[in-house]
């Protein structure tokens, strides 16, 4: 991964999940570490399962940000038949 696409990660995660403290100060730490889990689980499944990984990745995030049971509900069946597909 590129480190122009981990810094542009980390300030769409600080813009998603800016909070104020009491001091009146953005919470960085949570941004950059809720940054670091998405790109390892971004890598993780691009790297065990595919473009399918990925893709059912993003629906399922999509999904749940948008609170449609729909689009959410496609994603987590798509991952769970990728990691389901050996035993089957």
């Amino acid at each position: 991964m590129s480190w122009r696409k981990f810094y542009l990660l980390a300030r769409l995660t600080a813009r998603l999940t800016a909070r104020k403290s009491e001091g009146g100060t953005n919470m960085p730490a949570l941004a950059l570490l809720s940054a670091v889990f998405v790109v390892g689980v971004e890598q993780t499944l691009q790297w065990k399962y595919g473009a399918s990984g990925i893709i059912g990745m993003l629906l399922l995030t999509i999904g749940i940000k948008a609170k449609n049971p729909a689009i959410s509900s496609t994603g987590a069946v798509v991952l769970a038949l990728l990691v389901a597909g050996p035993a089957l």
